[in-house]
């Protein structure tokens, strides 16, 4: 409703324009440039994402800046997108062979450090110079190392550039630096093995400040400077546990960084006392970290030596760090060695000698093994059995067959992992000449064994094993049955079934029946044997015959479940109507149809419509057919439940045509929930699908978001509809940050035509002060604070189609003009029942909605308004509210609108909200979408 008579400049006003051209200027363009690469991410790809990074950057470090200044202060909006860029934008610059990219990127970011910015958008910046930076970082960040809040984040960026010139500016900045900024400093001093720092730092080693003392000594660690050794041995074993931990560690990182440097006596010096001192609970770590330094610095004999003895030690991660060190390159393998240690072994250690010599493939090593295996015990006797079989191979089934026979669980697993090893050729015979003498425990491995072979020729052992009155091995037998059984097999097999004692046998037996009729290789005829049954039994029975057949298929097998829906007794008809809803093809699509249109009761119709939502989107039909039977189904669903099921099966149709029958849904409160899910799954790219793309399609998510349940699902929907609308050509009229493009309403067209150029922009002056006092961007919103005037856009627009999302609170009251002249109308519809979207000021044409389309006051609502010539039309919320009428001339009643004009968002004296302002122009001669 008009409350002020206030408008825009009208189009004729040429010299006005060349005065306030914000939207043709090179600063602008550069923005909508920006403003319309964010949309794009973050991308539904890494190669769509870098596309548009690499666009961003070819643009120039401009770009970069404006990107940067979009960021938002903690708490103010939602930069997400921002942020995303930005983070591959870095990515992109950062890779090899890319350095104009890098350095273009790299100097934009800089300019951004220059304004002056809140501490989290800056750390965040810093952090993308860490990630490209080179020397033209090294300068400006040093300038930070004196801000405490900022110190942090420059030495890691400095840190990460490698140079001599960041250390020779982090090792200046130290000698007036104070607490975290000198601790963080002296890291990075220690990080880049800053040499030249070494004095500074040992001053501060033998400091009273404690922070700095232990940051001293880290970086004297890192750097690995020879002077500094008497420093880090003095605290070695001089103070508490886990100070004296913390030292040990220093001093082995030191020696470490000396064998680095070309200095490994003094290394190995270093690490050779803590192979006898660290032996404590809790120090093994350290101790097995100085061998390995032991290992790498001294002389070969020392190290067999040391390696020898901790290959006896009880401490598990020690010896099995000598073992490790055995293994490789450093000292000359002696297999004998290694194999007379087994004799002598504690059983833990035996243990991981046994693993050392499989590790090597030592064949020499098969013998004393085998002796173990014949001889040993527990845990040894298992991992010999393992280490044989990997040595000897089948020839070692012997050794392993006590195993089997033993009687305890452990045994047996330990011997079929290791007769796994053996090919099925020769295992498989073995395997079945040992079942019958083996004890339960012993049977169920290798049970387990003829099942993961698929040992068909021992189906027979398998089934006399399904009778065993041992419960684990008959279990176990049931099991292997699937995977042993024959096509000649399926009478057996079902003569257990209709034996079965419990619901668990009962399914293992189904399992079986099926895997051997699908071994039939006639399709038609795998059924078969399970209907002859079928025919001959009566009672309880008959439903564990009817369930395999929806695994196995077949025009016999669905006439005899259709027989049994319409004649069974209600138990069988009920596991028929779940074995229909599961057939394996569409061949039971019209039975599906019939007893969804036929059933009575909701469970039948349920499962019915359930199989044709399963079947029907993946079937051979032409994309129309299978819409038009899943437009049946939909017709036949009763409750919104069923229909639900319907809505997802046509998403998963991934037919184009089926978005405007979900569509229908989005009005109603019980399906709009799930509508809204099957448009976004229908519109949204995934796995091998690409998405509907379109203005039909952007315009059906705006019109779903509101209905999705999840946040994490609304996000993207909302960022796919405006990437839609971008592709489709629409430019956003609102960056989501400030007010870039926009402009204060200064005065109404007829008072334009009596003012002086320096009247015009006297007022828009004033107008745009009392812009920025009342429109704010909050969390990415326009938002107006219900005081001073309409806001317009900085440009003229002729025809065009828009969108645009806007919320109003109780008792609100605004609109949008167009061309300068109001208004598309925008209310709480509570307090006007005929709804927002009309043309409020028609007098002569049609002036109220033809529906009320309103969303309640406090949720977003979406406008679609298209204008060609005087002729408008509005969508609202998806819902068509004004159809192609005439806008008059609220100014001049005796003149026709006005050929173009700014558009503007009417203020009135509540506070209203915007967001997502997409324009596209509409060239002349063309009507628009």
């Amino acid at each position: 409703m008009r409350k002020r008579c206030r408008a825009p400049a009208a189009v004729f006003l040429i010299a006005f324009l060349s005065l306030t051209a914000a939207g043709r200027d090179p600063a602008g363009d550069l923005a909508g440039r920006v403003s319309a690469l964010l949309l794009r991410f973050p991308a539904d790809s890494a190669a769509e994402r870098e596309a548009a990074a690499a666009e961003l950057i070819r643009i120039g470090p401009g770009a970069v800046a404006d990107l940067c200044g979009r960021l938002a202060a903690p708490g103010t909006a939602d930069d997400s997108l921002v942020r995303y860029a930005l983070d591959a934008l870095a990515v992109r610059a950062g890779r090899p062979g890319a350095e104009a990219e890098r350095k273009a990127a790299a100097d934009g970011i800089l300019a951004a450090l220059t304004i002056p910015r809140d501490q989290e958008n800056a750390v965040f910046l810093i952090s993308l110079l860490q990630k490209i930076g080179r020397l033209e970082i090294v300068k400006p960040l040093g300038g930070f190392l004196t801000r405490p809040d900022l110190a942090e984040p420059a030495v890691r960026a400095l840190t990460a550039t490698g140079l001599p010139e960041a250390a020779a500016a982090l090792a200046g900045a130290l000698a007036t630096a104070r607490d975290e900024t000198a601790v963080a400093i002296i890291r990075g001093l220690g990080d880049l093995r800053a040499r030249e720092a070494g004095p500074a730092l040992l001053r501060l080693a033998e400091g009273n400040d404690p922070d700095l003392r232990i940051a001293a000594l880290d970086a004297l660690a890192d750097i690995g400077d020879p002077a500094a050794r008497e420093a880090l041995e003095r605290v070695r074993v001089a103070a508490p546990r886990a100070e004296r931990s913390a030292a040990a560690s220093r001093l082995l990182r030191f020696g470490r960084r000396l064998a680095e440097e070309g200095r490994p006596d003094m290394a190995a010096d270093i690490a050779r006392p803590f192979l006898s001192s660290y032996a404590s609970p809790g120090e093994e770590h350290l101790r097995a970290a100085a061998l390995t330094l032991f290992a790498d610095a001294a002389g070969e004999s020392e190290v067999r030596d040391a390696v020898r003895t901790a290959s006896r030690s009880p401490d598990a991660a020690y010896r099995r760090r000598a073992l490790d060190i055995a293994a490789g390159p450093r000292i000359p393998w002696s297999a004998g060695e290694w194999i007379g240690l087994l004799e002598r072994a504690e059983p833990d250690a035996a243990v991981d000698v046994i693993r050392l010599l499989a590790r090597k493939n030592e064949a020499s090593a098969l013998p004393a093994i085998r002796d173990i295996l014949r001889a040993g015990e527990g845990a040894v006797r298992r991992e010999a059995a393992l280490a044989a079989a990997r040595l000897g191979g089948a020839a070692v089934w012997d050794e392993i067959v006590p195993l089997f026979l033993s009687g305890d669980p452990a045994d047996a697993a330990a011997a079929k992992k290791a007769v796994l090893l053996f090919p099925s050729e020769s295992l498989v015979p073995a395997v079945a000449g040992l079942i019958f003498s083996a004890p339960p425990a012993g049977r169920v491995a290798l049970l387990e064994i003829l099942a993961d072979r698929s040992a068909v020729s021992t189906a027979g052992a398998v089934f006399c094993l399904s009778w065993n009155r041992d419960e684990r091995v008959r279990t176990a037998a049931l099991a292997a049955l699937e995977q042993t059984v024959t096509a000649e097999d399926l009478p057996a097999v079902v003569a257990l079934l209709l034996q079965a004692s419990t619901p668990s046998e009962t399914l293992l037996l189904q399992n079986a029946a099926v895997a051997a009729a699908r071994r039939i290789p006639d399709p038609e005829a795998r059924a078969g044997r399970i209907l002859e049954w079928l025919g001959r039994i009566v009672g309880p029975r008959r439903i564990d015959l009817l369930r395999p057949l929806s695994r196995i298929g077949g025009a016999a097998a669905l006439e005899a479940v259709r027989e049994e829906i319409r004649k069974g007794d209600p138990q069988a008809r009920a596991v028929a109507v779940f074995t229909l809803a599961a057939w394996p093809d569409e061949s039971a699509v019209p039975d599906l149809f019939r007893l969804a249109r036929s059933a009575s009761d909701k469970k039948t119709r349920y499962l019915a419509l359930q199989g044709l939502a399963r079947l029907i989107p993946g079937s051979s039909s032409a994309p129309d057919a299978r819409l038009a039977a899943l437009s049946e189904a939909l017709a036949a669903a009763v409750e919104a439940d069923e229909k639900a099921l319907i809505l997802d099966a046509i998403a998963a149709a991934r037919v184009p045509e089926g978005l405007g029958t979900i569509l229908r849904f989005l009005d109603d409160p019980d399906l709009r929930s799930r509508a809204a899910r099957a448009v976004f799954r229908l519109v949204m790219p995934a796995a091998g699908y690409g998405g509907l793309s379109g203005l039909a399609a952007a315009a059906a998510l705006k019109r779903a978001v509101p209905y999705i349940d999840y946040e994490f699902d609304r996000v993207p929907a909302e960022r796919r509809a405006l990437e839609l609308l971008v592709q489709e050509g629409f430019q956003p009229l609102f960056n989501g940050k400030d007010l870039t493009g926009w402009k204060g309403l200064a005065a109404d067209p007829p008072a334009w035509t009596k003012m002086t150029l320096e009247e015009i922009a006297r007022a828009q002056a004033e107008a745009d002060a009392s812009m920025r006092a009342h429109w704010r961007v909050v969390d990415g919103v326009l938002s107006f604070d219900g005081r001073g005037g309409n806001l317009c856009t900085a440009r003229d627009y002729g025809d065009f189609e828009m969108f645009v999302d806007w919320r109003i609170g109780p008792g609100g009251d605004s609109g949008l003009y167009l061309r300068g002249s109001p208004q598309v109308q925008i209310w709480d519809p509570d307090q006007r029942p005929e709804g927002s979207g009309g043309l409020y000021n028609n007098r002569i044409h049609p002036r109220s909605p033809a529906v009320r389309a309103d969303r309640p006051a406090g949720e977003w609502n979406t406008f679609f308004i298209r204008m060609t010539g005087e002729r408008v039309t509005v969508d609202l919320n998806g819902v068509r509210v004004v159809d192609d009428v005439v806008m008059e001339n609220y100014w001049e009643r005796d003149k026709p609108i006005y050929p173009a004009g700014q558009i503007e968002l009417q203020a009135h004296d509540t506070p209203l909200e915007f967001k997502n302002i997409l324009l596209r122009e509409i060239p002349a001669g063309r009507t628009g979408s």
